[in-house]
This record gives C-alpha cells, sequence and structure tokens, in this order.
C-alpha cells in the first residue's frame, strides 16, 4: 500500500508550499523519519500526525519543521533545527522540510495550509 502523499498549498499566497509531502505511518515509521538520510529533495517534506515532539538524532542535516493544529492551520515554525536536538512541542501535525524552506515560501504562523493527495509510484 502507497503511503498518503500530498502537495501542499499556502492559501494565504496561493502558492504551492511543497510538490511532495510523504505522511509517516506506524511506530517505525515516526520514529525513523529522516534518520540516516543524507538530503532530502527540494520541495519534498515528511508529515507527523500526530506530533509529540520530535527529534533529530542520527540525522545529517539540520530541518525546518512547520507546526499544525487541527485545522492544519501554521501554529509554530522551528527553522534549521540541527541535529542532536528535540522539540518537545505536541501538535496535530509537523511538516519536516529542508532548512530556509518556511521562509523561502513566505510560510508564517496563522497560513491555512491545504493538503491535496498525489499519486506516487513509491
Amino acid at each position: 500500500m502507497a503511503k498518503p502523499t500530498y502537495q501542499v498549498t499556502n492559501e494565504r499566497t496561493g502558492t504551492i508550499f511543497a510538490t511532495t509531502v510523504r505522511q509517516a505511518e506506524g511506530a517505525w515509521g515516526n520514529f525513523r523519519g529522516l534518520m540516516l538520510k543524507k538530503s532530502m529533495p527540494e520541495g519534498h517534506g515528511l508529515l507527523f500526525r500526530p506530533a509529540r515532539g520530535i527529534h533529530t538524532h542520527f540525522m545529517r542535516f539540520p530541518i525546518d519543521l512547520v507546526f499544525l493544529d487541527g485545522e492544519d492551520r501554521v501554529s509554530k515554525i522551528r527553522e534549521a533545527m540541527p541535529p542532536w536536538r528535540f522539540d518537545f512541542t505536541s501538535a496535530a501535525g509537523v511538516i519536516e522540510m529542508n532548512p530556509g524552506a518556511a521562509r523561502a515560501a513566505g510560510v508564517q504562523p496563522g497560513d491555512q495550509l491545504r493538503f491535496d493527495s498525489i499519486e506516487t509510484s513509491s
């Protein structure tokens, strides 16, 4: 079964924030996240629903964290969190992306994000 994958649009600006956001599934998928990955393609991200804190142990690059409330509004942004850190923010969801992605897309707290399902081959 394919993992849920989305294109994410910022409704305030009408721009696509992320072209391919894959949802982590199951306890192992939630724990593993991006650990040991060397990089992530531009425009890609990983979605955790719900998020009871994020860690960057065993990661090789910093990430942006975009925290979401229950209606997919941005509640908090943490930019370029380095490897070997924790953020204990509890949220309805969080998107992990490349550092600078949130700022480059102009995403701000309070923005409404729209998740449109897309078909992927992986």
